[in-house]
């Protein structure tokens, strides 16, 4: 097998990898929309998981761990940009990335189309 074939192997493989990452991580974000959406529903109020009670609820030990670790590095990162960050909805943010990741891993086709005047 040629390197220039093995490079295209690879790179077919991390792009279908890459896509089914996005395509998981959007049906993550609709499931988290329907629990949302149902919760509203049965409270007759408007009821929005947001990232940060998300993962306090149901990972503590990992949401500690990366908040220790963030304001380590750098106290200033934690307080205004992640703390902003982990106010985004839990459907909005993993439907967000997944469409982002499905959207990237699309091969472009090539211009070869010449137009004439």
């Amino acid at each position: 097998m040629t390197e220039a074939r093995h490079a295209l192997m690879v790179g077919h493989m991390l792009r279908l990898v890459t896509r089914f990452l996005g395509l998981l991580l959007l049906a993550g974000g609709f499931i988290a929309l329907i629990v949302d959406g149902t919760r509203s529903i049965a409270g007759g109020t408007l009821l929005v998981t947001s990232l940060r009670s998300g993962l306090s609820d149901s990972f503590p030990a990992l949401y500690r761990s990366l908040e220790t670790s963030v304001q380590a590095k750098s106290a200033s990162l934690w307080d205004p940009v992640a703390t902003t960050l982990l106010l985004l909805p839990v459907s909005v943010a993993l439907g967000g990335l997944g469409a982002f990741l499905i959207v990237f891993s699309h091969r472009r086709e090539a211009s070869n189309r010449y137009w004439r005047r």
